[in-house]
């Protein structure tokens, strides 16, 4: 299976427009300990020739524009993307399935619930209709047309987005953890977004080569530090990074190739000179980079 990060921040990227935190800051001034980063996709393919997505992200359109594997053919609008995952309905997980509406040779794959969260509530949305189609949970869903890589999402710990809070309740079809298995090996990639807490992705984790999980920030409390009265991140769904009750002391014990992404541009980590960067480095788990490409 060949992986290719698009991009590794979470909503805004880094730096973020309206942010003027230190991060944001040293990105627009070109420090190299802190490199700008787009907002959260993954690539993945069994043969390097045809593509499908992990989410779609704002940034789409330049991300694609970096990546030759997904070029049209010279002469044609012909592009080798098969499949679009969608795990939650966040903006910055779909904001990119409108610029990619110009063209539907696609399929656009989640559950019945994100389905009708972005159709139902989103007139913009309904451009893609003809390209959705349905997956229920634990159903195994084909890729790419040859069937090398099978998906199926499992549910995890989360929350609806912020814009429809106040018109649907949370489900347990809402926030989607994706499992990618490669049939020819059978080895696993586990795709985890935006997730609340590990515990139920255990299993899950404990059985993939290579898992992307939640990065979003280091500690519960980061954003408050630059908005003041802002939730925690529990709060907004995200389990930290840090601390005795986050992610990193889980990963650390996971077998595999384990990186974050969906990274906040407040989370200190960014910073590839910061104690925060050294001690992921430390447990032996990666801070996933835009451009990264490898094969699992």
């Amino acid at each position: 299976m060949r992986i290719r990060v698009l991009g590794s921040c979470a909503g805004g990227g880094l730096p973020q427009w309206n942010c003027g935190c230190s991060q944001c800051v040293r990105a627009r001034r070109g420090d190299p300990a802190v490199p700008a980063r787009s907002q959260p996709c993954v690539a993945v393919s069994a043969d390097g020739e045809r593509w499908s997505l992990l989410n779609a992200s704002p940034d789409i359109r330049d991300q694609l524009a970096r990546f030759p594997g997904l070029h049209p053919r010279p002469g044609t609008r012909d592009i080798p993307l098969d499949s679009v995952l969608i795990t939650n309905a966040d903006l910055d997980h779909t904001l990119g399935l409108l610029i990619l509406r110009e063209s539907l040779p696609f399929r656009v794959i989640t559950t019945r619930w994100i389905q009708s969260a972005l159709l139902d509530h989103n007139a913009a949305f309904r451009l893609l209709e003809p390209a959705f189609g349905v997956a229920r949970l634990d159903e195994p869903v084909a890729l790419d047309r040859a069937g090398a890589l099978e998906a199926r999402f499992f549910p995890v710990p989360g929350k609806v987005p912020t814009y429809l809070a106040d018109a649907v309740e949370n489900h347990r079809e809402s926030t989607l953890g994706v499992r990618l298995t490669d049939t020819r090996s059978g080895r696993r990639l586990v795709y985890l977004p935006g997730v609340r807490s590990l515990e139920g992705a255990r299993p899950e984790l404990e059985a993939a080569a290579c898992s992307f999980v939640d990065g979003t920030f280091f500690r519960a409390d980061e954003l408050r530090a630059a908005r003041p009265g802002a939730p925690d991140a529990i709060a907004m769904g995200h389990q930290p990074v840090g601390g005795p009750e986050g992610s990193l002391d889980v990963l650390a014990k996971l077998p595999g190739r384990r990186l974050y992404i969906h990274i906040n541009n407040t989370n200190p980590m960014l910073d590839a000179n910061s104690d925060e960067a050294a001690e992921v480095a430390r447990a032996g788990v990666e801070i996933a980079a835009d451009g990264m490409e490898f094969e699992v």
